[in-house]
């Protein structure tokens, strides 16, 4: 059913624009939404916070375990440390997942000699449960 189309007068002219502009505004505010569901995509998840997880990536792309260009080290971090935040999560403060962004002070810290503490603390951490893995096989 359509709505018979009503005469207008100039005096209306406002006010049937400031519908449109409502209109127009709540449908803009749909697509965002709609746009922002569909921009939500699956992460892996982790048990690590966001510094142990960038300190075990780290060890790994440093070791030559990870890699997705193996010929240029300075392209390899780059290009390892965009994949990790697209597509892994830390556990935050509150032990929810969160999105794992901006590694570079990670990577960084890792690389230095300053949390040479943590990072021992982390692998020995690893280190025991790959051990009592390795015994249950």
């Amino acid at each position: 059913m359509t709505k018979d189309i009503k005469t207008t007068s100039p005096e209306m002219i406002p006010n049937l624009l400031a519908g449109l502009c409502r209109k127009i505004k709540s449908l803009e505010k749909a697509i965002k939404r709609k746009n922002m569901v569909q921009v939500k995509k699956t992460r892996c998840g982790s048990s690590l916070s966001k510094s142990e997880l960038a300190y075990i990536f780290y060890i790994l792309m440093d070791e030559g375990v990870l890699f997705l260009n193996e010929l240029e080290p300075a392209k390899n971090r780059t290009m390892l440390q965009v994949f990790f935040e697209t597509n892994f999560s830390y556990r935050g403060d509150a032990g929810a997942q969160m999105p794992l962004q901006s590694l570079s002070r990670e990577f960084s810290e890792a690389k230095g000699f300053t949390y040479r503490d943590k990072q021992l603390r982390l692998l020995n951490r690893i280190i025991r449960r790959l051990e009592h893995r390795k015994q249950t096989i």
